[in-house]
């Protein structure tokens, strides 16, 4: 995504953090596959990268997702500065009183905002609403800024996901009380 400056008139307060709608649908497919794209930057294998950006990332997927909420998927939850969608998030719980980030995106034009602390802290909200009080999150291995950013929110390093089919796709698991 290019890199665009938060006009004068509109600041980060102005963020809502919100449900998903249908009509949300290809800027969330938008986010997702530009942000996978670069925290997959570092994978050899870019065709393996496409296809899973294709299974996870797709408008029909997406759709579901938003449509078909659970505890085990809290949906789709945007950061939307106007009409524009500039961060998306998606987590549910995973075992008994733990809730897990799934996915977490945000423009390129609005990291370091505040925007992804603002939806972790949103999610999260949730999660402890449904009674959890672990939360986990992961992602790859080769991915530093992911690791500095959850580790000041609190998570610690878990475990390292080992992929014996694509190393590249190794991830680190963290985990906090929430």
């Amino acid at each position: 995504m290019k890199h665009e400056e938060i006009e004068e008139q509109s600041t980060v307060e102005e963020v809502r953090i919100e449900m998903a709608t249908p009509e949300d649908v290809d800027e969330i497919v938008a986010i997702c596959t530009q942000g996978y794209a670069c925290t997959a930057a570092a994978v050899k294998d870019q065709q393996k990268v496409q296809e899973k950006v294709e299974e996870y990332y797709n408008p029909q997927r997406i759709l579901s997702e938003i449509e078909e909420v659970s505890a085990k998927w809290s949906g789709w939850i945007v950061a939307r500065l106007d009409k524009k969608i500039i961060g998306v998030i998606g987590g549910g719980i995973v075992d008994s009183k733990v809730g897990k980030v799934f996915v977490l995106y945000v423009d390129d034009s609005y990291i370091r905002k505040g925007i992804g602390t603002r939806l972790v802290n949103h999610l999260t909200q949730m999660q402890q609403l449904l009674g959890n009080s672990t939360q986990l999150v992961s992602f790859f291995k080769s991915n530093k800024e992911n690791y500095a950013f959850y580790k000041a929110l609190g998570f610690t390093y878990l475990q390292d996901i080992i992929d014996n089919e694509n190393p590249d796709f190794t991830s680190i698991e963290m985990i906090r009380d929430i």
